[in-house]
This record gives structure tokens, C-alpha cells and sequence, in this order.
């Protein structure tokens, strides 16, 4: 702007000494005078598109703060993200990467077009240098908040591991611990005439023989499971009936109904079932 208007200043200085508009020295002057002009406009039309782009540049980066704010706090919150801020925190993570494209390319446009700026645009370098700084340091700080979020991740997929295999080993212990109680309160009884017993190898003995129990061969699918902490009374539907089994005395009584049937009647669960757990009962 100062060329312009000392070749003003000169052309008056000319003009005003001689009329001389139509001599070789006043045209070329007023030619440079018109290109000077020309080119003091296209810097202030550059200045202004640059300044547009930098202002549109500052505010995607002020949203890429945000956006990270946003991402940092949910990622230092204890526990598992729930599936909605899960969803918020992709939402930002692809939003900065779409704004760090796009400021990306207009930076490499504006490092491209002013590179080689006259000196007043060159002022302006400054400025697209600082933007170039964050769009660096925005571009790292993304790929550090990706993995945080990702060991964060992994931490809790290592910790639901744990609590799954935790919670499988208890179940497995519970069911252990279910099965030895099963079968510490299991027993199994059978009732029958002698010679049903001795069909099943349960009784042994015969003429001229004395019958017992055939402890070794019996023929254990014969005999019903039952649960002693359930099972205190056992219809023989008969008259008489006779205990082979080994079980303490004052445990246990023969219990005749109203039908004149007998019914085997357990008093004492705990003893009675300590020394065996077969009940043998001859009905006759």
C-alpha cells in the first residue's frame, strides 16, 4: 500500500510540473500504479479467505476438545461403561476423527497456497504453524485416549473372566458340596418274603441252614433310595415282619395300623442309619 501511494505522490509531482499525460514516463507509471493496486487487492482477498479458514479451523478444534473432555471423564470412571455411554463415547471418537480429516485437509491447503506468500500474508504464518501444533498434538491425544479405553476394556473383560470363572468354581463347589449332602442322608431299604430275598442273593440259608444276609452279592438295584432326613415310616403291607439289616436297638419299632398291616417305623434317624445304610425287612 505505502508503493501505491508514493507512486500517487509522484505522478501528482509529474503531473503538476508539466503536462506531460501523454509521455512515456507518466504511462508507465500509471501502469504500475494499476498493478500495484491489483495486487494490494488480491493480498486483501487471500488475508480474508485465510482468516475465513482459520476461524473455521479454531472452532472444529474447540469441538474437539469437547469431545475429548467428554471421552477422558468416562474413561477414568470406575466400573463398566453402560451400553448408551458406550454408544456416546464412539459417537465422539468418530466425530474427532471426521473433524481431524477435515482440518487436515484445509491446513495442507492453506501450508500449500500461502507457502510462498508475500511478506504482509507471511504474518499470518504464525498462526496456521500453531494449528498445525494441535492438529498433531490432537491426533495424540486421540490415539492415547483409544488406548486407555481399550485396556480399560481389556481390565474389565479380565475382571468379568475372573468373576465367571469365579462364580463357575462355586457352583461347582456348590454342587460338590450338594452331592456329598445327597448322599450322606441316602439309604436304601427292601422288603420282601424269604424267598424274594434269596431270589436277590439278599438272604442266604435254607434247610437245615441258618439264613443271613448276603452282604457281598445281594442284588442292589432291588432296593429303593430314599432320603433318611424324609423317609421315617415304610408301609410293609403285611402281617409280621422280621429285620435282617444291623441297626441299634431303641432306633426303630414295628408299628401295627388300622388295616392290621405293619408299618416300619425309624425313631431315632442319626443312630439307626450309622452302622449300614441297607434296610432288610422280611415280610411274611
Amino acid at each position: 500500500m505505502k508503493k501505491v501511494w508514493i507512486l500517487f505522490l509522484v505522478m501528482g509531482l509529474i503531473v503538476s510540473c508539466t503536462n506531460v499525460k501523454e509521455s512515456k514516463e507518466y504511462k508507465d507509471l500509471q501502469a504500475q500504479r494499476d498493478s500495484l493496486l491489483m495486487q494490494s487487492a488480491d493480498a486483501e482477498g487471500e488475508a480474508a479467505e485465510m482468516m475465513s479458514v482459520i476461524s473455521e479451523v479454531e472452532a472444529n478444534f474447540e469441538k474437539i476438545r469437547e469431545a475429548e473432555k467428554y471421552i477422558s471423564t468416562q474413561s477414568a470412571q470406575s466400573g463398566e461403561m453402560s451400553q448408551d455411554t458406550k454408544q456416546r463415547v464412539t459417537e465422539n471418537f468418530r466425530m474427532i476423527n471426521e473433524i481431524l480429516q477435515r482440518n487436515k485437509a484445509q491446513l495442507d491447503e492453506l501450508n500449500r497456497k500461502y507457502s510462498s506468500s508475500n511478506t504482509e500474508l507471511a504474518s499470518l504464518k504464525n498462526t496456521i504453524s500453531r494449528l498445525n501444533r494441535e492438529m498433531q498434538e490432537s491426533s495424540g491425544r486421540l490415539a492415547e485416549l483409544q488406548n486407555e479405553l481399550a485396556l480399560k476394556d481389556e481390565q474389565i473383560a479380565q475382571l468379568s473372566q475372573d468373576i465367571t470363572s469365579l462364580a463357575l468354581e462355586t457352583e461347582q463347589q456348590a454342587a460338590t458340596i450338594q452331592e456329598q449332602d445327597r448322599s450322606l442322608n441316602t439309604a436304601y431299604y427292601v422288603f420282601g418274603t424269604a424267598n424274594e430275598l434269596k431270589d436277590q442273593k439278599i438272604l442266604s440259608g435254607g434247610f437245615l441252614q441258618a439264613t443271613r444276609v448276603m452282604q457281598d452279592t445281594f442284588n442292589k438295584d432291588y432296593f429303593l433310595q430314599i432320603d433318611i432326613r424324609e423317609v421315617t415310616k415304610i408301609p410293609l403291607y403285611a402281617k409280621k415282619g422280621k429285620l435282617w439289616s444291623t441297626h441299634p436297638e431303641g432306633t426303630y419299632e414295628f408299628v401295627t395300623g388300622d388295616d392290621g398291616n405293619i408299618v416300619f417305623q425309624i425313631t431315632d434317624t442319626q443312630r439307626f442309619w450309622s452302622l449300614t445304610k441297607y434296610l432288610i425287612i422280611e415280610v411274611s
